[in-house]
């Protein structure tokens, strides 16, 4: 599964970090999040799926 942030959309609220935070976090610098890897194995990708589900602004696109 791979995972894709649209930064157009992310306003940083970080509900992504707090479900997945091995493939979520915010930076510093532009406070929006950013993918600590891309593409997710099976033992991830339940966290996602509610990273996914918890985004306010629906940012979080997955792939198979």
């Amino acid at each position: 599964m791979n995972v894709k942030i649209d930064l157009g959309k992310c306003d940083g609220y970080a509900n992504c970090v707090i479900e997945a935070d091995r493939v979520f976090d915010i930076d510093d610098g532009t406070g929006q999040a950013v993918l600590l890897t891309a593409i997710i194995g099976p033992e991830l990708a339940d966290e996602v799926r509610r990273a996914q589900a918890r985004c306010p602004v629906q940012a979080i696109r997955l792939e198979d």
